[in-house]
This record gives C-alpha cells, sequence and structure tokens, in this order.
C-alpha cells in the first residue's frame, strides 16, 4: 500500500466532467451603516455618564485623601512636638528633684537637712 496516494483524488479523477467556470464579476461591496436604535443611544448616553461620574467620583476621592492625609502629617508632627516637649520638661522635672540638686538648694538659702532620708527641705 503506497502512503502518498490519496484515494480521493483517484475516484474523483475517473468521474471529473469538463465544466467551464466562469468567473462571475466583482461586485463593490458597499457600506451601509445600520442606525442605532433609541435604546443603543440611551444605553450608550447612561453609560458614558456613568463613566463620567465615576472619573469625577474617583478624582475628588483621591483629593479628599490627600488632603486627610496632609492633616494626619500635621497632626502627628504636633503630636511628636508635644511628645518631645513633654520628654524635655519630665527630665528637668527629674533633675529638679534630685538629692544632689536639693542639696545645692539647701545650701544656697542656708537649709539645713534634719534627716538624710528626707527628700523635701524645710
Amino acid at each position: 500500500m503506497d502512503w502518498n496516494t490519496n484515494t480521493a483524488r483517484q475516484l474523483n479523477r475517473g468521474t471529473q466532467t469538463q465544466s467551464q467556470v466562469h468567473p462571475q464579476p466583482r461586485v463593490n461591496p458597499t457600506n451601509k451603516t445600520i442606525p442605532y436604535s433609541k435604546f443603543e443611544c440611551l444605553l450608550t448616553t447612561v453609560c458614558a455618564a456613568i463613566v463620567v461620574w465615576m472619573m469625577i467620583t474617583l478624582v475628588s476621592t483621591k483629593i479628599s485623601i490627600s488632603s486627610a492625609q496632609h492633616q494626619l502629617q500635621s497632626v502627628q508632627t504636633s503630636i511628636s512636638a508635644v511628645n518631645n516637649s513633654n520628654i524635655s520638661k519630665r527630665e528637668e522635672i527629674s533633675d529638679l528633684m534630685s538629692q544632689s540638686h536639693l542639696k545645692k538648694t539647701a545650701v544656697k538659702y542656708n537649709f539645713k537637712d534634719a534627716n538624710s532620708d528626707v527628700r523635701n527641705v524645710k
């Protein structure tokens, strides 16, 4: 058996009739536009309005988020400044209440420490 042969061709060879092929004249296709229905126009308008509304909402949301982040950063800066001030004041209070400072103040104003366990100078 020869695999290169095509049995369908062999069958068609014997039964082919000589028919003449008549070329058909070429018809130029005309581009006819189909008009939009009222529903399609309405649907397109509604979809366009929704897209515009979503774009405007997105832009306004981004602006409000940016503004809120700016306010948050400002508040965080002021909180940080107050915390630093509080830390500084606590250190100052700690220094003023230290035993060495109390003794210096007592010597300065000629006070005597009656009891060394007492922190307050009378």
